[in-house]
C-alpha cells in the first residue's frame, strides 16, 4: 500500500513555487519620472530627439521612399542595395564623426590642473559601435550611455584613490587588483542602477591602470560627461538624419501613463476596501451574538476535516509547473498568473487561444501591445525584459499607425 500511495504521490503535479518578482529600481523611480515631454514638440523637432507619433512616420525633410517611386527602381533593389547602403553608411559616418568630434574637443580642452587632457578616452571608441550600430539594444540608450560611464568613472578614481594610499612600490604590484576591482564594482552598481552599458567597465578599468587617465583624478568625471554627451548628440544627429530611430526611450520602455492609471485604481480600489471593512466591522458588532451561537453548534466539525477538504480542493485545481504562465503589463515586472483562454471565447479568440496555449506549454513568448506572457520556469533579465518592452513599443506604435490609416 505505501509503495502505491508513493507512485500516485510522483504521477500528481507537483505544486509550483509562486513566481518570484525581481528587484527593479525602477519600481521607485518610474512614479516620479514625468512623462515624455516630447510629444509637445513640433514633429521636425521631436524627430531628431527619437520620438515617433507612428511607426511609419517619415524623414521631416525628405522622403526617400517618395524618391524611389520616382526613379521606379523595383523593390527587391531598394531592399537589397539602397537600404543596406543607407544603413551601413550610417554606421559608418556616426562611428566616424562622433569619436572625432570627442578627439577635436579634447583637444581644444587646456590642462587641468596641470594634466594634460588625453585625445580621447579609449572606452569610447567601444561606445560608438553600440550608439551607431545597435542602437535598439537597451545597452545603447542614453541613461545607459551617460550615467554608465559616469558611475564606472566614478568607482574607477575612488578605487585607485584608496590604492594610492599605499607605498608607491606596493601600489605598481597591486595595480592589477586596483583594476580588476574598480570593473567588479562598477558592474555591480551598473546592474543595481539600471544602468550596464559594456564600454563603461573599460572606462573604470583604465581610470585604476593607464597612468594618463590616473594623472587626472576626480577630472576624469567631468570629462567623462562631456564625452557621453558629445557622443549622444552625434549620434541622434547622424541616426535620426539617416532615418532611423535613435533613442527608443531616453529613461525607461515602461508605459508611464498607463503605470499612472494603474497606481491611480489601485489606490481607488483600496479606498473601497477599506470603507467596505469598516462598514462590515460594524455590522459584525451587532451580529456578535449571533455569532458565536452558529460556532458552538459547528463546533462538532473536526479542523482535521476541514484541513483534509482545503488540501484536496487545491490539489485539484493546481495546474502542473509546465502547463503555466505569467504575464507582465506595460507597467511593471510584477509577474502574474496567466490563465488559458476559456471554451466561451474561443470563437472569437481562436489565435489569440492557441498561442497562449503555446506558452502555458513552454514552446514560446507571447508579446502583445499591452503585455508580455512567458512560461512560469522562465525568469527574464532586466536586459532580457527591456528587449521584449522594446518590441511590445513597437506593436503598440504600428497599431496607432493603422488606427490613423497610415
Amino acid at each position: 500500500m505505501s509503495q502505491q500511495s508513493s507512485s500516485e504521490q510522483a504521477g500528481r503535479p507537483q505544486p509550483s513555487r509562486p513566481p518570484t518578482t525581481p528587484f527593479d529600481i525602477d519600481n521607485y523611480f518610474n512614479p516620479f519620472v514625468p512623462r515624455n515631454p516630447l510629444r509637445f514638440l513640433p514633429t521636425h523637432i521631436s524627430y531628431w530627439f527619437g520620438y515617433r507619433q507612428h511607426a511609419t512616420q517619415r524623414h521631416p525633410f525628405f522622403s526617400l521612399h517618395s524618391s524611389i517611386n520616382d526613379l521606379r527602381l523595383p523593390r527587391w533593389y531598394y531592399v537589397w542595395h539602397l537600404h543596406t547602403a543607407f544603413l551601413y553608411s550610417s554606421m559608418l559616418i556616426g562611428a566616424f564623426c562622433g569619436v572625432a568630434i570627442i578627439e577635436n574637443v579634447f583637444l581644444a580642452l587646456p590642462q587641468l590642473s596641470g594634466h594634460t587632457v588625453p585625445i580621447v578616452i579609449a572606452s569610447f571608441g567601444a561606445a560608438a559601435i553600440l550608439e551607431y550600430n545597435t542602437i535598439e539594444s537597451p545597452l545603447a540608450q542614453p541613461r545607459n550611455l551617460i550615467l554608465g560611464h559616469f558611475l564606472s568613472a566614478v568607482v574607477g578614481v575612488g578605487i585607485t584613490k584608496l590604492f594610492l594610499h599605499l607605498p608607491p612600490d606596493r601600489f605598481e604590484d597591486l595595480r592589477w587588483v586596483a583594476g580588476a576591482l574598480s570593473v567588479g564594482l562598477a558592474s555591480i552598481l551598473m546592474s543595481f542602477s539600471k544602468t550596464i552599458h559594456p564600454p563603461a567597465g573599460a572606462t573604470a578599468l583604465l581610470a585604476a591602470t593607464n597612468l594618463e587617465i590616473q594623472d587626472l583624478g576626480w577630472w576624469l568625471l567631468p570629462l567623462v560627461l562631456l564625452a557621453s554627451m558629445l557622443m549622444l548628440a552625434s549620434a541622434l544627429v547622424v541616426n535620426n538624419g539617416m532615418g532611423r530611430r535613435y533613442p527608443v526611450y531616453w529613461w525607461t520602455p515602461v508605459d508611464l501613463q498607463a503605470l499612472r492609471d494603474q497606481r491611480r485604481k489601485e489606490r481607488l480600489t483600496r479606498r473601497q476596501k477599506e470603507e467596505a471593512d469598516v462598514e462590515k466591522a460594524v455590522g459584525s458588532v451587532e451580529g456578535r451574538d449571533h455569532s458565536l451561537s452558529q460556532t458552538d453548534t459547528e463546533a462538532a466539525v473536526s479542523d482535521e476535516d476541514l484541513r483534509k477538504e482545503l488540501s484536496a480542493e487545491q490539489e485539484r485545481g493546481r495546474p502542473d509547473r509546465a502547463n503555466r504562465a505569467v504575464s507582465y503589463s506595460a507597467t511593471d515586472r510584477v509577474p502574474r498568473p496567466e490563465r488559458e483562454t476559456g471554451p466561451e471565447s474561443e470563437d472569437t479568440e481562436g489565435s489569440g487561444k492557441k498561442s497562449t496555449s503555446q506558452v502555458m506549454s513552454g514552446e514560446s513568448i507571447l508579446v502583445t501591445s499591452h503585455k508580455i506572457v512567458t512560461p512560469e520556469w522562465l525568469e527574464l533579465s532586466d536586459w532580457e525584459d527591456e528587449v521584449l518592452r522594446i518590441l511590445m513599443e513597437r506593436i503598440k506604435e504600428g497599431r496607432r499607425s493603422e488606427e490613423l490609416g497610415m
